[in-house]
């Protein structure tokens, strides 16, 4: 009774899309990837766009920047969910995450192309991912300052700091000549709603395929309704290799290398709160050290190869990590399979151009209940803290003053273009900095010691199953 009980729930273990490690069939795994992907994609060939714009390139050479950004993400997917491992090292964090281009680095990655070439800009990318190697060995040392208090305060502006993209998508999209009109919201509006019914009416396959479902919707009716431009589709090449270099050697310049440095650190803030979100969300613990140090050194790893494939720094998609949350779909293969597409769509053009053809309103409607879902991520660890004078205390000035300063960039105009860049661009280093500081000066009451002791504990408890994990399965592997 007991052996026939076990082999059922190593069944369901290997093969539950629940499950970090499961190994569920394809035709389940496949179409969950494909909805981690097109929440991505548009977001993750945007920078190129815009990049190419600005330096007013050919067609040929804006498409092989929108293929390399292709293969940069689906290279730092792989990496991210396949780790390597070299004795007691991992290189990937073994999350269920997606990697994209990074909006952190975009202002600095227009100017530095436009003023100096896409040279000088792979160049600091170069030492900052070098750089980004070291933080990620850094950071268990480090992970003391941030508690759930500073990491949920963290997280919360994350998703409130992406409000404004998903608002722009909805609307059509930002620099779009349909931007605002009527047809844009209703499409968006009618993806929202099939979202929440499928996954709040649906069981098993249909509730986890949620947002895929209601992309699918809206794409269908943006299609009949004739919003789609398939022309693209047509144009593009069936195969073609990403030419790594193509934009010339790299050069290093000293105080874009700098830039760069604290750019990565900022990244690595950013990811630190993204591998919480699966994890919490997805797994229902706190993420592992080995995970949070491989990685950081794995996305490190991966913008230096991106240095040379013409391809900007990546990060977690905070979008992506909202889905886990949303739907409770954890398992490495469905994020392996997206990122396989992913690569595979880096030498086919042609792929490539049927998922760019998604409307922005369809994207939007998607993101809106995702970064929604990365927002309430972010509170519920705030309120781990049990919602203390001490945590509010936390928490609410840090948001009010990263988030008011984002939204009112023009209040840092006298203090010179860097300042901006670092600040105005991003809520996340002001609310992380303000948070960790207040978290060390304001004082602790009985509620915050047990608070801050619960979590010591439970880190403790996911290192002790992480390595009790890794015992059995030594076992095994020895057995067979």
């Amino acid at each position: 009774m007991n052996k026939n009980a076990s082999k059922s729930t190593s069944t369901i273990k290997t093969g539950s899309i629940y499950e970090l490690n499961g190994r569920p069939p394809f035709a389940q795994a496949f179409p969950l990837g494909f909805q981690q992907l097109l929440a991505m994609f548009v977001g993750n060939i945007v920078p190129m766009i815009l990049v190419a714009n600005a330096c007013g390139m050919d067609t040929s050479h804006a498409t092989l920047l929108l293929q390399c950004s292709i293969l940069g993400a689906g290279v730092a997917t792989l990496l991210q969910v396949f780790p390597i491992r070299f004795g007691n090292l991992q290189f990937g964090s073994g999350l269920p995450v997606m990697m994209g281009l990074t909006y952190t680095f975009l202002p600095i990655c227009i100017s530095v192309s436009v003023n100096y070439g896409l040279g000088v800009l792979f160049g600091a990318q170069l030492v900052g991912g070098l750089v980004s190697i070291v933080i990620g060995f850094a950071l268990p040392k480090i992970r003391r300052f941030f508690p759930p208090v500073v990491t949920g305060t963290i997280i919360t502006s994350i998703g409130i700091s992406c409000f404004p993209i998903a608002a722009y998508n909805l609307a059509g999209g930002q620099g779009d000549p349909s931007m605002g009109q009527l047809h844009n919201f209703v499409i968006g509006l009618i993806v929202i709603l099939a979202i929440l019914i499928l996954n709040g009416y649906g069981k098993g396959m249909v509730s986890a395929a949620a947002v895929l479902g209601g992309m699918i919707v809206g794409y269908v009716i943006a299609a009949i309704c004739g919003y789609i431009n398939f022309a693209p589709i047509s144009e593009a090449a069936w195969f073609a290799v990403p030419r790594p270099m193509a934009f010339g050697k790299l050069e290093f310049h000293l105080n874009f290398v700098l830039v760069f440095i604290l750019l990565f650190f900022i990244n690595a803030v950013e990811m630190s709160g993204d591998f919480t979100v699966s994890a919490t969300g997805g797994l229902n613990r706190q993420p592992k050290n080995e995970e949070l140090r491989g990685g950081i050194i794995a996305n490190g790893i991966a913008c230096i190869f991106s240095s040379f494939f013409n391809c900007f720094a990546t990060g977690t998609y905070s979008q992506c990590s909202g889905i886990v949350a949303l739907t409770k779909v954890c398992n490495r293969w469905v994020m392996g399979w997206g990122a396989i597409t992913l690569t595979a769509a880096a030498f086919c053009p042609k792929l490539a151009s049927v998922l760019s053809t998604i409307p922005n309103c369809v994207i939007g409607g998607a993101t809106i209940v995702v970064f929604s879902m990365i927002c309430m991520s972010g509170m519920s660890l705030v309120a781990r803290a049990r919602f203390t004078n001490r945590a509010m205390l936390i928490c609410g000035p840090a948001l009010a003053l990263g988030l008011g300063i984002s939204l009112a960039k023009d209040t840092l105009s006298g203090m010179g273009e860097y300042v901006q860049m670092f600040f105005g661009e991003s809520s996340i280093i002001l609310v992380a900095g303000f948070a960790i500081v207040l978290n060390l000066i304001l004082p602790k009451d009985q509620t915050d010691q047990e608070v801050e002791a619960e979590y010591i504990r439970e880190i403790s408890q996911t290192e002790e199953d992480g390595a009790a994990s890794e015992n059995g399965n030594e076992l095994e592997t020895a057995k067979a």
